[in-house]
């Protein structure tokens, strides 16, 4: 009799603890509810456009909301934002370039400070680590520019004016240096900048503790007449992905120790039936490292690639993006979405992102007159 109550107490013990975490893991669950997004995107102003646009997504509703434009921030090509000075550090592209810090409070923008960016058609802009300090990437110019942030994340004079020299084979759009990306390495030591005009990754050592930025030394040579574009790390920092422009390359790259890299593998981004014209565009690397996105403006495609920390590269899917000119796109791992600027067919179209990283239509779709970035408030 003792031990069949000692059972049944146990069993009774047993149901109540597994009721109790069924409760709790439903509650976390609850709580772990997908986040809605405020976003912008930047446009190049013209009749057509006005500045950046808000863009809101709600989780629930699973909808997205294109709000009135804020007209005085101009041709933002690209931007960065700081969490410790809130601030968003914006490019405004145009020959004249500039850069400006920008405040944004219930959708109204102010602009706090801003400084030339010492060259025409600014197109990348990247913070340090610590936030204190701003570089940017000037197209026309050929040209890298760093800047100071003072305590409250103004912009200061320049401490840095780097220019290439130089061209590449191809007459059209290699005739001179063109800058065209550029980022702090993960372990701060380098600068890095990518450049189109003339087929290199080039660094510039950089000391975090004396703000001083060193000569230009040549990281990397493309391949003649690649016209690399953009470069992404992987997360372990030791291996980067180059993609080429102007003949459509993912390039993996191991970073030596002496911040050089050595080319690992390469691989086409475009089917091989492909007979047009495409530009490859924008890169990014998923937070785990297990996938590599690059999109094709001509094919209108993004390619997505399998990788691991070793730089190994496998195709898995060229996806049609359902517009015209895909010159930026940006990945939403916890909403599970990606959304795609489409510069020319004046949209941003939503994808899934599926488990496995593939990309499927969502039939969602927003006009924004020509979109070229997209940014988080």
């Amino acid at each position: 009799m003792t031990k069949s109550v000692l059972n049944r107490r146990t069993m009774m013990v047993s149901a109540l603890a597994m009721a109790s975490a069924s409760a709790c893991a439903k509650t976390t669950k609850a709580t772990a509810a997908v986040a809605d997004l405020n976003l912008f995107v930047g446009t190049y102003n013209g009749d057509d456009a006005k500045g950046v646009y808000p863009l809101s997504y709600s989780a629930s509703a699973d909808t997205w909301t294109i709000g009135q434009p804020a007209a005085q921030v101009e041709n933002v090509s690209f931007g960065a934002y700081s969490a410790k000075h809130k601030r968003h550090y914006l490019l405004n592209e145009k020959d004249d370039g500039k850069v400006g810090a920008w405040t944004v409070a219930d959708g109204a923008w102010t602009l706090t400070s801003e400084q030339s960016s010492q060259g025409s058609s600014p197109c990348y802009a990247a913070l340090s680590k610590d936030e204190s300090v701003l570089a940017v990437a000037n197209y026309g110019g050929g040209n890298v520019v760093v800047y100071p942030l003072s305590d409250k994340g103004e912009l200061g004079a320049p401490i840095a004016n780097r220019k290439n020299s130089g061209s590449g084979p191809n007459k059209d759009r290699q005739e001179a240096p063109h800058a065209h990306w550029v980022q702090f390495s993960p372990d701060q030591e380098h600068i890095y900048s990518v450049d189109l005009g003339t087929d290199q990754v080039l660094a510039y050592g950089y000391d975090a503790a004396q703000k001083t930025v060193g000569d230009q030394v040549v990281a990397f040579q493309a391949p003649a007449g690649s016209g690399p574009r953009h470069l992404a790390f992987h997360p372990n920092g030791q291996v980067a992905f180059l993609v080429t422009e102007l003949n459509n390359l993912l390039i993996s790259l191991k970073k030596n120790a002496d911040g050089s890299f050595t080319e690992i593998q390469q691989a086409p981004l475009l089917p091989a039936d492909f007979a047009g014209k495409s530009q490859a565009a924008h890169i990014a690397v998923n937070a785990a490292g297990t996938r590599v996105y690059a999109s094709n403006r001509g094919h209108h495609s993004i390619a997505v690639f399998e990788t691991d920390g070793s730089g190994a590269l496998k195709l898995l899917q060229i996806a049609p993006t359902l517009g015209d000119w895909p010159r930026f796109f940006a990945l939403y791992e916890a909403q599970k979405r990606v959304i795609v600027a489409h510069q020319r067919s004046n949209d941003i179209v939503v994808f899934t992102l599926n488990d496995d990283g593939t990309l499927t239509p969502k039939n969602q779709k927003v006009a924004v007159p020509r979109p070229v970035f997209i940014g988080a408030v």
